[in-house]
């Protein structure tokens, strides 16, 4: 053991001085600081989507419910919990608390609600979790699909106006509208574009009444579901579903900007999140959380302060709470060992994190702590039917994805690569994490099968194989994780493989345009279902990087949705994951992420679970606890 700790003092040293520079200028105390890995990238409910950034939004607003520190369960937040549910559990009715309060004192009501989740859907708002209310909440994707289709055609009659040629496919859609003014030899698209969205604007309201989002009275919100979900009081805690200020946020509203109202987009200027903004007598964020944000210094901190007008106040245990922004991970880990911050959230980008791992299992260390996560980290398979460059594609068959799946030893991954404990993984879902559910594990490492599977596709020995493509991002030690996959291909099955590392944004896009052959994914469940891993791999859905289709699988996820008996449902879900994993392999799944956080004795309120969920409104530091550094 001397060899890791004399690793760790080096690797502290060498981050002193980074800790030095980071640590100019004071920073304001406060009851609680915890450190973050990196910028936050945006604070907007309707935008979140990375764990800090969701985190925070959390501290700041209140959903209708919220979560339970401890079991990260559904419970009352604005609203009361459970709410009324009709006897075919489509209607939920919920009663909001007349206690509920704005930061600046204004009364929480049904109609903030209804108006955050419509800005959720609106384009020009809408982001990757828009879809959490479109496909769930009745008339909600007929409305989204209303006003896509109009901000696309005043784009496509935009560019006629400007005399830009367009696709025969905008051409026929244009056509199909059969827009009054459009059969002239020269049509006046300026005109026509007018002319449409000036009625597509006077019909919006109309439209919109048809969403199952209903605001009875102030203090009641009913909302009508497409088919029961039992998952869906989970939902209402998420962030996409948080309430806005409509007051004041319309101050931000972008009306001026013809690339915005041209197109009847929803957009709002992003500074809208800061506490100090104050353009257009904006009166800086407001919201209703047991938090405000009261100072944010970029790429420094965040400071929040206890909402005075929260309606539970009284059991808020930490008056301030800071966020350190601290990318590098072992000075963060310098400031925690000096005692500058409370808790470390994520050790697992720490090189030396496997020491601290083994200290903590010799009993060396009682401050760090280690949970299963409700993440798997995988690999996609590319299942086109042709490669980026237009060649032939082998993994468009299934026996060749699967060869690639059982030629992989994920037990040696976690034990040699990783070795911070995490599980290897056989299927999609992480085993026991969903209360009723029952994973249904895919094949072992089997190197034999691997090669029979191969040769019946027609690649025996490697032969015909074109190179093999690892893309990834760079750092997070992805790149080791490649490297032994790649050996183990090359070893077993013949392939040549090249790693191919790229910065987050380049990476993200080839992924998502599916420009790779093998890619680097991951996965957090955003809430307590299946689908919410299992929906990726439905056709043509916005998370489907490996661009999988499969009629029999959608079939199932569609009878799945139908179903209304919570068993049975588990169970046709049992059987689409292990169509994925047992049958179609349209990805590789390698492991299973761990939680690996810091706190000490004198923490409170913050208890481990595998989604991450740790409220701020319940963390505090206990100074009756006697502790050093």
């Amino acid at each position: 053991m001397k060899r890791p700790a004399a690793v760790i003092v080096i690797l502290l040293f060498i981050a002193l001085l980074r800790f030095t520079v980071l640590n100019r200028g004071a920073l304001p105390r406060a009851d609680f600081t915890y450190a973050i890995g990196d910028t936050i990238k945006t604070l907007d409910p309707a935008h979140t989507a990375w764990n800090e950034d969701i985190r925070m939004a959390l501290a700041l607003w209140e959903g209708l419910a919220t979560y339970h520190p401890k079991t990260t369960k559904a419970i009352s937040g604005a609203a009361h919990i459970p709410p009324q549910i009709s006897t075919d559990r489509l209607t939920y009715t919920f009663e909001l608390r007349q206690d509920a309060r704005w930061s600046n004192g204004d009364q929480v009501t049904a109609n903030d609600f209804v108006y955050a989740w419509r800005r959720a859907i609106e384009p020009g708002t809408a982001h990757v979790y828009a879809f959490l209310i479109v496909e769930n909440i009745a008339g909600a994707k007929e409305y989204s699909h209303w006003r896509n289709r109009a901000v696309r055609a005043l784009g496509i009659m935009k560019d006629l106006a400007r005399a830009k040629d367009i696709s025969e496919q905008d051409e026929q859609f244009i056509r199909s509208l059969h827009l009054p003014g459009t059969e002239q030899e020269k049509p006046d698209w300026l005109k026509i574009a007018g002319r449409f969205r000036e009625n597509h604007i006077a019909q919006m309201n109309r439209e919109f009444e048809k969403v199952e989002i209903k605001a009875l009275d102030d203090f009641h919100l009913q909302v009508r579901l497409v088919r029961p979900t039992a998952y869906f009081l989970d939902l209402v805690a998420f962030s996409t579903f948080l309430p806005v200020h409509k007051a004041s946020i319309e101050k931000l509203r972008v009306t001026d900007d013809p690339a915005v109202t041209d197109l009847t987009l929803w957009v709002f200027d992003p500074q809208w999140v800061k506490p100090d903004y104050h353009r257009n007598g904006y009166p800086g964020l407001v919201s209703n959380g047991a938090f405000t944000i009261t100072d944010w210094q970029f790429k420094r901190y965040m400071l929040f302060k206890k909402n005075p007008y929260y309606w539970d106040r009284k059991n808020v245990k930490s008056e301030t709470i800071m966020a350190r922004i601290i990318p590098e991970a072992s000075t963060a880990f310098l400031a925690y060992e000096r005692g500058e911050t409370d808790w470390l959230r994520d050790l697992t980008r720490l090189d030396f994190a496997p020491a601290l791992v083994e200290k903590t299992r010799q009993g060396q260390r009682n401050d760090i702590h280690i949970c299963p996560a409700f993440g798997t980290y995988f690999y996609y398979f590319n299942c086109q039917k042709h490669l980026p460059d237009g060649s032939e594609n082998p993994f468009a068959d299934a026996r060749v994805r699967m060869a690639f799946n059982l030629a992989v030893d994920k037990q040696a991954i976690v034990d040699k690569v990783k070795k911070i404990g995490n599980t290897a993984a056989r299927n999609f879902v992480p085993p026991n994490t969903i209360e009723g559910y029952s994973c249904p594990p895919g094949p072992e490492y089997n190197p034999d099968q691997a090669r029979i599977l191969l040769a019946e596709a027609g690649y025996a020995d490697g032969t015909r194989l074109p190179t093999i493509e690892i893309l990834y991002n760079k750092g997070y030690g992805h790149e080791k994780v490649a490297e032994a996959i790649g050996q183990m291909w090359a070893e077993i099955l013949h392939a040549k493989v090249v790693l191919k590392g790229k910065e987050m944004k380049s990476f993200d896009e080839d992924k998502t345009n599916h420009r790779f052959v093998v890619c680097r994914a991951s996965w957090y469940g955003d809430y307590s279902d299946p689908t919410t891993f299992l929906d990726m791999m439905i056709t043509g859905n916005g998370q489907n990087d490996a661009a999988f289709s499969n009629n029999d699988y959608d079939r199932l996820m569609r009878q799945a949705s139908e179903c209304r008996n919570q068993k049975q449902r588990f169970e046709i879900l049992a059987k689409a994951e292990k169509m994925l994993v047992q049958e179609q392999v349209p990805f590789l799944p390698v492991y299973y992420y761990v939680n690996l956080l810091a706190y000490r004795e004198h923490v409170k309120g913050l208890y481990l679970n595998a989604r991450e969920m740790h409220p701020f409104k319940y963390i505090y530091v206990d100074k009756s606890v006697d502790y050093c550094f």
